[in-house]
């Protein structure tokens, strides 16, 4: 007695579709990809517009008062190659070096201690928010008077900048994960430790990192500041002497190397937070 060919059609389709080693594409690998393609088209068409009206701007202006693209790209080079661009770079990005690290440290100590002690919260968080509302331009005066034209004051400057945004970042994102979560842990025997590793950072890693990559922004920012108003350090001091020497394509170069630096960073703590955060989602997953 022979079987219907739809049915034997169907059986070899099934016994291909369970042959270890053979795997058909995912169906929606493909709508991923375009996808991923359309997002890249629109990031680069948007910075060909951008570039675009540099240069035409440029170009009107004569290159006197905005430079042209091209030449601040050429500047650029310049200043890399003949060497005075990395000693700049150096001595600017030692107090970010040392302040950052140290806020972001002690800004999610201090975010963690008051997300999960509502006591110690409603006693000292007052003071996160005011020091984030206080304009940290207007303390540098301050710091320099106490600390003079070192770079003591510029990592200071740093850590002013960075510090609230971390801890208020972090007091937030550890208040996120639901007390039915914690609860349920505890239930299963679970120790402190496990119920951070497990529940509370992976729910609160995302927040933490985007807090973490704002604080980095500010960080840019304070080093930068200080030294285009009190301390002329580094690239802020480059871009002071460039501008009283009306060289606006070394001007822009140095404020362009700011920029990509900045660029970089963001980028390395983006790639930083999807590695981090998928390896709290297989742990968590793993020992739930």
């Amino acid at each position: 007695m022979t079987a219907d060919p739809s049915v034997q059609a169907a059986g070899v389709a099934s016994a291909r579709a369970v042959v270890p080693g053979r795997s058909s594409p995912a169906p929606g690998a493909a709508s991923r990809r375009k996808r991923k393609a359309a997002v890249w088209g629109v990031r680069l068409a948007f910075v060909a517009a951008v570039l675009g009206v540099w240069q035409w701007l440029g170009i009107r202006d004569g290159g006197i008062f905005i430079a042209t693209f091209t030449d601040t790209a050429a500047a650029l080079l310049d200043l890399a190659g003949n060497g005075s661009l990395w000693p700049a770079v150096w001595a600017s990005n030692q107090s970010l070096l040392l302040g950052f690290p140290l806020a972001t440290v002690l800004g999610l100590a201090v975010g963690f201690l008051l997300g999960r002690h509502r006591t110690v919260d409603r006693a000292t968080g007052y003071w996160l928010d005011i020091a984030l509302v206080i304009p940290m331009v207007a303390m540098v005066p301050v710091i320099i008077v106490a600390l003079g034209l070192t770079l003591s004051a510029r990592v200071v400057v740093v850590f002013l900048f960075t510090f609230p945004v971390v801890a208020l970042n972090a007091r937030a994102a550890v208040r996120v994960p639901l007390a039915q979560l914690e609860e349920m842990a505890r239930s299963f025997e679970a120790s402190p430790a496990q119920v951070w590793r497990t529940v509370i950072l992976p729910g609160a890693a995302a927040p933490l990192f985007t807090g973490t990559r704002i604080a980095l922004s500010r960080a840019i920012s304070g080093m930068i500041v200080i030294e285009l108003t009190l301390i002329p350090a580094g690239l802020g001091g480059a871009i002071i002497n460039y501008t009283s020497q009306f060289s606006a394509a070394n001007l822009y170069a140095m404020t362009l190397a700011v920029v990509l630096e900045g660029l970089v960073l963001v980028g390395l703590a983006t790639w930083a937070e999807r590695a981090v955060i998928r390896r709290l989602k297989g742990v968590s997953r793993g020992q739930s």
